[in-house]
């Protein structure tokens, strides 16, 4: 079992909707996933009990391990809780206090492979498509500013589930980074 952490100390940079499209990714290619919501505010929970996502999103972590290829902990912003899943995705926004915020807490998660993700960047600003390619090119995966993730989340499902403008660029994306998380040298 493959066990993946959206974490970051900052609030409102998208966990929640990239793990829940992250798990939409690797359900759709096949494994078995369940995703558990251990933000207190329940938002993966909530969009779940619309009865419109194909897996199982769960509060808190189950106290029996379950029987699947993927467990998704979608964690609280906060420095309190350290994750303790082998590999994290660390969801930020093409900002400098973001830079400076993951820069710090990098070197909290010693021995854990760190993937960061630089989430809704809008390439028509000069600043965030500046800070973007950088991250970019250090091996940070992007993920663009489209209407698709929110008008997804809005319905109680994933980019996955939609046929509307964006969903094929969108999911594109998700893959990329589960391929990313496959496939650890590429």
């Amino acid at each position: 079992m493959r066990r993946i952490a959206f974490w970051s100390p900052k609030g409102g940079v998208g966990k929640t909707t990239l793990a829940l499209n992250f798990a939409a990714s690797a359900y759709y290619a096949g494994h078995k996933v369940i995703v558990c919501d251990l933000d207190p505010q329940q938002s993966a929970v909530d969009i779940f009990n619309e009865n419109q996502l194909p897996f199982s999103v769960v509060p808190n972590m189950p106290q029996v391990m379950p029987n699947v290829d993927f467990l998704i902990c979608d964690y609280a912003p906060s420095m309190d809780l350290l994750p303790t899943e082998e590999t994290i995705i660390l969801p930020m926004r093409a900002s400098i206090l973001d830079l400076k915020s993951v820069g710090r807490i990098t070197r909290l998660l010693r021995n854990k492979r760190i993937i960061k993700c630089v989430n809704g960047i809008d390439t028509r600003r000069q600043d965030e498509r500046m800070i973007g390619m950088q991250l970019y090119s250090e091996g940070a995966q992007l993920i663009k500013d489209r209407s698709i993730y929110v008008s997804s989340m809005g319905k109680g499902q994933t980019v996955f589930q939609q046929k509307s403008y964006g969903s094929k660029d969108a999911q594109g994306e998700i893959n990329r980074l589960l391929h990313r998380v496959l496939n650890p040298k590429a």
